[in-house]
C-alpha cells in the first residue's frame, strides 16, 4: 500500500470533509440555477461561540431572517465557521463583517484525459 505524502494531506483532508462531500444533497460547486454558491465562512471574532445557532445568528443578519438563514446553514465546522449556499451580494456583506473571512468553495474534477487539473499537479 502506498502512503500518499505529507503534503497530500491535507488536500486529502479537504476532499473528503469538504460539504460537498459531506452531503449528497449539495449541487456541485459554482453557483445554481438560483444565482447561490457555496461559502467557506472562517469565523474569528472576540465574541465567537462554537455553535451552530451562532452561525445561524450572523447569516440572519445578511440574508434576512432565521428561516432563510437556516436553509442556508449547510455545515458547521467546529471552531472555525461554517459552510452556506449564499447569493454573492450575501458572501460580500458577510466578508465585510469584522473577524469573518469568506472564500468560495471551488470543486476541481478529474479532466478528460484522466488527469487531475494542473493546480493539484503544480501543488500535491
Amino acid at each position: 500500500m502506498k502512503i500518499p505524502s505529507p503534503n497530500a494531506l491535507p488536500l486529502l483532508l479537504l476532499l473528503i470533509f469538504s460539504p460537498a462531500a459531506m452531503s449528497s444533497a449539495l449541487a456541485p460547486s459554482g453557483t445554481d440555477e438560483h444565482g447561490l454558491g457555496v461559502y467557506i465562512v472562517f469565523v474569528s471574532r472576540a465574541d465567537y461561540v462554537d455553535s451552530p445557532d451562532y452561525d445561524l445568528a450572523l447569516l440572519a443578519s445578511v440574508v434576512g431572517s432565521a428561516a432563510e438563514a437556516k436553509g442556508a446553514l449547510l455545515y458547521h465546522y467546529s471552531g472555525v465557521g461554517f459552510a452556506a449556499r449564499l447569493a454573492p451580494e450575501h458572501a460580500a456583506r458577510l466578508s465585510k463583517k469584522d473577524g469573518v473571512a469568506v472564500l468560495k468553495d471551488e470543486t476541481y474534477g478529474i479532466q478528460e484525459d484522466g488527469r487531475l487539473p494542473r493546480f493539484f499537479e503544480e501543488n500535491v
